[in-house]
Order: structure tokens, then sequence, then C-alpha cells
């Protein structure tokens, strides 16, 4: 059963793998910026052996990304900014995920909970949050990442 945009989901309706469709800040006013540009990424949700919310994971990465050059910092430091991704557990409470992070790109999310709205409609899912991001950290937008089976 896929659940709909007004359905609570349940943890079988988000377990398995999902590929990235959109990756966008958007402001009140309208405007939206995708912090990556045209981006790919995948998110596993696995679940225990009860069939409860277990381990997740996430990797986002820019498709647009200049060759990599060992011996540059410059090229090692736009590298680390092209993507992030991070691993942990995962629950879910009515329409929030909760990603409990233990590993992750970005020290600053290791222990943290990484909370996002969640809507599932017509095979895609749509996570949002107004947490601001290490990249943008003035905040004022919401973040909405929404993948596909």
């Amino acid at each position: 059963m896929t659940a709909s945009h007004s359905a609570t989901p349940a943890p079988h309706d988000l377990a398995g793998s999902w590929q990235l469709v959109r990756f966008v800040y958007c402001w009140p006013d309208g405007r939206e910026l995708a912090p990556l540009g045209d981006a790919a990424g995948q998110l596993c949700y696995l679940l225990d052996a009860d069939g409860e919310p277990g381990r997740m994971a996430v990797q986002i990465v820019a498709r647009d990304r200049p060759p990599f050059d060992m011996a540059s910092e410059a090229s090692l430091a736009a590298h680390f900014r092209s993507g992030f991704a991070y691993a942990g557990q995962w629950a879910l409470e009515e329409d929030q995920v909760h990603h409990d992070v233990d590993l992750a790109s970005l020290a600053c999310w290791e222990g943290a909970r990484l909370s996002r709205t969640v809507r599932l409609q017509g095979g895609r899912l749509t996570l949002t949050t107004d947490q601001p991001s290490p990249q943008r950290p003035e905040g004022g937008y919401v973040t909405l990442l929404e993948w596909r089976r």
C-alpha cells in the first residue's frame, strides 16, 4: 500500500531505495535555489527483522563536478562542497521522519536528529524541513527533497 498525501505513512511505505528527483531551497516569496545545481542522489530506508525502522543512508552529489585533482587543495574543497552523505537510525512519528545521524560527511551532523515532514503521493516521496542547512545557516527557507522509486 502506498500512502497518499493525506494518510500517515507507515514504515513499510518508506522502506526501500529512492532516487533523487529534485533538491531545492524554497523561500516564502517563491524564490528557489538548487544548492548543488543538477544533483543526483539515493536514499535508502531499511527495516529491522520486526518490520520496524532500522538503518537509513542518503548521498547527494552535484552531477556537474570538475575533474578531481588530488594535488590541489582547491579541487579537494570544491569536491567536498559538491555533495554530502550521512547514515544512521530512522524513526517515523505521524508525518515526521527522524534521521538520527551517527556517520556523516559533515561532522556537525554526527549525533544530530534531522527531522523531515513526509508526504507520499503516487510513488513520489517528498521530504521537507525548515531546519537551516550548513550551506545557508541564515535560514528563512524550506528545504525540499523529492524522491521516486
